[in-house]
């Protein structure tokens, strides 16, 4: 279970120690902003900040590492062009970011409480952190560029993990960040080790419940971008909550590593009946999505 400190840092060591903020800005219709940051256990840190839009590679993109962050912490992070100020609490954050070209400034409000993957039935996967949470939320600003301002208000979702990351124990993770005025979910389905492992969460009806299981069933584009998707997801109530996504709207494709891979969709659908949308990021080994795009047509039946 969380911990009130487990806003701010944690001690981390080793070699795969990473510690990380997330923070997505949905906007229904027409893409994504992403801010995230990360530091190690030398306490070098770096920042990633993105717009997604019709792909497929990121309409905007800066990224700097190796940044000194000693005797700094999460309620005052200041790294480069990136700011992040967590609340006192689990409940609220701001963020922004700023260089020669744009600007963002965002708020970030939960719609419920902070879940941690310690709280699934496997736990937090090792391999990803010593633990994890994420939280749906709504999150509010502006974003300025080339002298036009732009407003939203709406969905938005935030991530914080800590411990050991390592990225190509993971063959391949299906990410489902989805959230809507009155309900949410978040949903990890990774292969590890030839295992499936679920966690994530099912918001509906006032009640967060730990995700059991996950069915999901994608169909890609030619590119390999999840461009349909449809899941059925059994929490620890019982609740078998169909999801659906007809389309996507935005898609970015980036490489976290040489061997390692995001493709990340915007999509707008339904869960539980509800309108929702989705920031929805599957990771591919470098390798195999390289033949999968280079591969000639498999022959008809």
């Amino acid at each position: 279970m969380l911990e009130p400190k487990d806003r701010l840092r944690h001690r981390i060591s080793g070699g795969f120690a990473r510690e990380s903020l997330a923070y997505c800005v949905i906007v229904p219709g027409t893409g994504i902003y992403l801010l995230y940051t990360w530091v190690d256990a030398e306490s070098k840190a770096g920042y990633a900040f993105a717009i997604y839009g019709d792909g497929p590679e990121p309409a905007y993109f800066a990224r700097q590492e190796g940044i000194d962050a000693t005797g700094q912490d999460f309620d005052h992070w200041e790294i480069g062009n990136l700011s992040i100020h967590v609340g006192d609490d689990f409940e609220s954050a701001v963020a922004s970011y700023s260089d020669d070209e744009l600007s963002i400034e965002i708020e970030f409000r939960s719609i419920h409480e902070a879940f941690d993957y310690g709280r699934n039935q496997a736990g937090c996967p090792p391999y990803q952190a010593t633990n994890r949470y994420e939280q749906s939320g709504v999150i509010r600003g502006a974003l300025t560029r080339d002298g036009v301002t732009t407003e939203f208000d709406g969905p938005g979702h935030r991530d914080h993990s800590w411990g050991r990351r390592d990225w190509d124990a993971i063959h391949h993770y299906k990410w489902l960040s989805i959230v809507g005025a009155d309900r949410a979910a978040n949903i990890m389905v990774a292969l590890v080790e030839g295992e499936t492992i679920y966690n994530g969460y099912v918001f509906v009806d006032d009640k967060l419940s730990p995700v059991v299981s996950a069915h999901v069933s994608t169909e890609y584009d030619e590119l390999q971008f999840q461009k349909s998707i449809t899941a059925e997801v059994l929490d620890e109530l019982g609740r078998t909550t169909h999801i659906e996504f007809p389309s996507y709207y935005s898609t970015a494709r980036w490489d976290y590593s040489p061997t390692f891979n995001f493709t990340d969709t915007g999509m707008d659908g339904t869960l539980a009946g509800g309108p929702v949308s989705a920031y929805i990021q599957y990771t591919w080994p470098r390798i195999y999505l390289d033949h999968l795009l280079t591969r000639e047509p498999h022959a008809p039946n």
